[in-house]
């Protein structure tokens, strides 16, 4: 399989010199996030049923990354299909066989999202709306770093993180020495004793962090817990996944959320 890699590899980098794709099938909601910010929402013509477009938009919600069907994926003419970093790579071969044109999109790492937008932009020939975009990703932290820990579906956010680009423009970072995710364990918590704690909820909506008074009282009936300095002064908060803490540019909007969140801690 390694050949296909490598094809993969030269394909991605040569995709910049070809024509911009006119109709874009995206399997990754953190891709169709940048794709609407880089300007191209009239290109997207099939998404997954969890990707971030507008309800009158009339791209087919028929991909499923865990269940992909070439036949339906053939139906809606793709010039391009973007796959996630975890895509079968037997589906990505499936695909090029099949005349498509294929990006696989970056191994998550702290600037993963950055590494997918000059992918995307030049793919797109949006590369002047993708250097915007990265300036606001990588803008210079407002102050700190303090250490915030990130709870999302039981795991914790660690610096290797796709979620770092989000805390790092907000003077955070992950409280856990390495790591991308790691199953949330109350002795690690403890251990790493973060000036304050996010548990982010898996909703469709987008919300403003705000103070939980749930996740409070639960971790201040847990013994190992309560003494921490951050449950002491109600440094709890949550807000829920959407499409800002997707890995894609919607974290300019997390960093946003971040920063205000910064100002209010004790």
């Amino acid at each position: 399989m390694r050949w296909f890699w490598l094809w993969c590899l030269s394909y991605c980098v040569a995709v910049s010199g070809a024509e911009p794709p006119q109709r874009i099938a995206s399997y990754s909601p953190g891709a169709t996030q940048t794709l609407l910010d880089l300007g191209c929402a009239s290109q997207i013509v099939a998404t997954t049923r969890w990707c971030p477009l507008p309800k009158t938009h009339p791209a087919v919600r028929t991909c499923d990354a865990f269940n992909p069907d070439l036949e339906t994926l053939l139906q809606a003419k793709p010039d391009l299909v973007i796959l996630p970093r975890l895509a079968n790579p037997l589906w990505a071969e499936r695909c090029t066989r099949a005349g498509l044109k294929v990006i696989i999109l970056q191994t998550e790492g702290p600037d993963s999202v950055t590494r997918d937008l000059e992918l995307l932009g030049a793919a797109t020939h949006q590369q002047a709306a993708a250097q915007v975009l990265r300036a606001q990703l990588d803008r210079p932290a407002v102050s700190g770093p303090r250490t915030l820990l990130l709870v999302w579906d039981g795991m914790m956010a660690g610096p290797d993180a796709y979620t770092s680009q989000a805390l790092k423009p907000a003077g955070f970072k992950s409280p856990l020495p390495a790591g991308t995710w790691v199953k949330l364990d109350w002795e690690i918590l403890v251990q790493t004793n973060p000036d304050a704690i996010l548990w982010i909820d898996s909703k469709p909506e987008n919300t403003p962090i705000s103070p939980s008074k749930i996740r409070q009282k639960e971790l201040s009936e847990i013994i190992v817990v309560k003494e921490l300095k951050s449950v002491k002064t109600s440094q709890v908060y949550v807000t829920t996944s959407g499409s800002h803490w997707l890995p894609g540019t919607g974290l300019i909007l997390a960093s946003d959320k971040l920063t205000e969140l910064g100002k209010s801690l004790k």
